[in-house]
């Protein structure tokens, strides 16, 4: 993942599953300049605390107890559009 798209799948998780603003530097360089690449990272947002963006897999999701089906349609729309974006 390079720089530009770890910001166009920040972007998504800040407008659809309401990360804050504030971390997206921090994402940032957890997957792109970090020594050690992130493989996945809770953002929470709208999600909860268990709201996960999985790189390897490029999707999000969140923990089972949390799980909603106000969460489920967030999930599934997010998914849907990070699968729009080429991240390897």
């Amino acid at each position: 993942m390079n720089e530009e798209q770890a910001d166009s799948v920040y972007s998504l998780l800040v407008s659809i599953g309401g990360a804050y603003e504030n971390d997206r530097q921090s994402f940032i360089y957890a997957h792109v300049k970090d020594k050690y690449t992130c493989n996945e990272w809770r953002f929470q947002g709208h999600l909860g605390f268990g709201g996960k963006y999985r790189r390897l897999s490029n999707r999000v999701d969140c923990y089972t107890e949390d799980s909603t089906p106000k969460r489920r349609k967030i999930i599934e729309h997010l998914n849907i559009e990070l699968s729009k974006l080429i991240v390897p």
